[in-house]
Order: structure tokens, then C-alpha cells, then sequence
């Protein structure tokens, strides 16, 4: 049975004591113009009121908690956990903030700490979880361990993140939504309700038709409320979606690849059965006949494959 890879809350929840161990760590001070902000991190970094309450605690109370860095260059460091504690720290104008520096075996085992040191934040956006959980999508497809298929991509990435697969499609669906439908929700101008809708992939074509509609008819200071009767006007008007786009090739190296994980999952499952039981043992034979010959199959045409990279 594969090994399940650790989520991003296993990851947060380890203990200080048991990180330390693990780690070897040492808290040191580190010069803030030496600590580098993490490329992975989607999360937003808005002067909001809770980045004002995490000035006034720093001034007041300095670092209740390490800032947890990674080796960047010789001389540098990619935060993992703190990068707005680090910029409060910067707009006091330290010059430098304590942190336990660690190391993580890979791009992925590096996101997964970062996210899980996130998502217990209070300003978190569904728009945030959507683009981290993205970056999430793109660093497995990078580590050649995202499925070609849609919904076993969502299921790693539930996996992954300790969310429900229709929590993670529901977040990624808002990737769907254009620029000035998504400026909208996140000021508050659409609500979440209304911007989820609007990001289903059946609604996906009259996104353009909404804001022609809010455009040309009088907010009355209810913009919300406008937008909410664009969406109404637009599906009751019953507008036919464009022709489909020709679906993107399928990428061969990660459909054999998909394929593989799934003949593994299917050779675990077979060495699983048990025949001993009261079953139809004529019927089971037939049955594994039948498999036999679609193996036979199977090892043709990947050899035909392999000829035909020969040639």
C-alpha cells in the first residue's frame, strides 16, 4: 500500500519539541533585509486591520513566536511562517527578527509547511485559498504527481490540504471568474454567493453579458444588489454558451504516467481478494480469464508504443 503523504495540518501540528529534534534547530536572529518572500506564498499581504493588530504586538510585545525560514543563498533565507511579521518588523524598522531556520526535502514538502502555517489566519479570502491551492495544482503537476484526471486531482489535493474534494473544486471554480469579476467580490461590490455562481463552468460565458448589463443600468448605490440582477436577467435570458474550444492535447508522459498509478492500484487490489470464501469459482475464473486477455492487450500496445519510439 503507497504511503500516504503527509498533509499540510500533519505538518503544522508537529510539536515545537519534536521540530526541533528533527531539525536540530537553534533560534537565531536574522537581518530582515536577508529574509526573502516566498514565491509559493498566495496569501494576501494587505495592510489590513489585522496586519496593523500584528504591528502593535510586535511594538509592544516583540516576537511572541519564531519566524520559520529556509535556506535561499549562502547569505539569505525564504520565509515560511511570518512573512507579515517580518514586514511589520520592517515597518518599525528593526533590523533583525529571531527565527528557527529549517530544511525540507523538496518544493512540495516546502509548500505544504507554508500553507499549513497560513490557513489558520484570519483574513484568509476564498480568493487566497484559491490561488494557493493553484500553486498547490502547479507544484504537483511540477513534481510529476498531479493525475490527468480532474477529479483525482482534486482528491490530492484534498489529501493534500485536509479539505473536502467539493471544498477544493468549489475554491478552484473562482479561478474561473475574469478580472473585473473578481475585483468585484474581493471588494466586497459582489458577494461570495453571487461570484461562487458566477464561477460555476456552466456560467463561466455570461460573465462578460453581467457586466455589460451592470455597465449600462444605474447601481442606485446598491452595486451588489445590481450585479445580483445582472446575474438574474442573464441566466432567465437563457443565452447559448459558445461553441467549445478544441479540448488541448493530452500530455503522453503524463497520461503514461497516470496510467501506471493506476495499474499499481489495480495489481493492489487484485493481491487483496480473497477466493476462499463462498464464492463462484467458475465465474471467478472466467472472470480472471477475461483479465489475462485484456493484459494481453495491454502488453501489446505499449509495445507497439516503444517500437514506434524505435523508429
Amino acid at each position: 500500500m503507497a504511503k500516504k503523504s503527509p498533509s499540510i495540518f500533519s505538518t503544522l501540528q508537529k510539536t515545537t519539541e519534536n521540530a526541533s529534534a528533527a531539525n536540530g534547530e537553534l533560534t537565531r536572529q536574522l537581518p530582515t533585509d536577508a529574509l526573502v518572500d516566498n514565491p509559493l506564498n498566495r496569501f494576501s499581504m494587505a495592510e489590513d486591520e489585522e496586519f496593523l493588530s500584528t504591528m502593535r504586538s510586535v511594538e509592544q510585545d516583540g516576537f511572541l513566536e519564531d519566524i520559520v525560514v529556509t535556506p535561499h543563498t549562502d547569505n539569505t533565507w525564504r520565509i515560511i511562517s511570518g512573512h507579515r511579521r517580518v514586514m511589520a518588523a520592517r515597518r518599525l524598522g528593526k533590523a533583525t527578527v529571531p527565527c528557527k531556520v529549517r530544511r525540507y526535502p523538496d518544493k512540495l514538502s516546502e509548500l505544504r509547511a507554508l500553507m499549513g502555517a497560513n490557513v489558520h489566519r484570519r483574513s484568509i479570502t476564498p480568493f487566497d485559498m484559491a490561488r494557493q491551492l493553484e500553486t498547490l495544482r502547479d507544484t504537483l503537476a511540477e513534481e510529476g504527481q498531479l493525475p490527468e484526471n480532474v477529479k483525482e486531482q482534486s482528491e490530492l489535493m484534498a489529501a493534500q490540504s485536509d479539505l473536502s474534494r467539493a471544498t477544493v473544486e468549489r475554491y478552484l471554480d473562482l479561478l474561473n471568474l475574469d478580472e473585473t469579476m473578481t475585483a468585484w467580490a474581493e471588494r466586497g461590490d459582489m458577494t461570495m454567493t453571487d461570484a461562487y455562481e458566477m464561477a460555476r463552468q456552466k456560467n463561466v460565458h455570461l460573465q462578460l453579458v453581467v457586466e455589460e448589463y451592470v455597465a449600462k443600468n444605474d447601481a442606485k448605490g446598491d452595486f451588489p444588489g445590481l450585479v445580483h440582477r445582472a446575474i438574474a436577467w442573464a441566466k432567465a435570458a437563457e443565452l447559448p454558451p459558445p461553441p467549445p474550444k478544441a479540448a488541448p492535447a493530452a500530455n503522453p508522459l503524463r497520461t503514461v504516467d497516470s496510467f501506471g498509478r493506476a495499474v499499481r492500484r489495480s495489481t493492489a487490489q487484485l493481491k487483496a481478494l480473497d477466493f476462499s470464501a463462498d464464492v463462484d469459482k467458475t465465474t471467478a475464473r472466467k472472470k480472471l480469464d477475461t483479465c489475462l486477455q485484456n493484459l494481453e492487450e495491454l502488453r501489446r500496445t505499449v509495445e507497439a508504443l516503444k517500437a514506434g519510439l524505435e523508429e
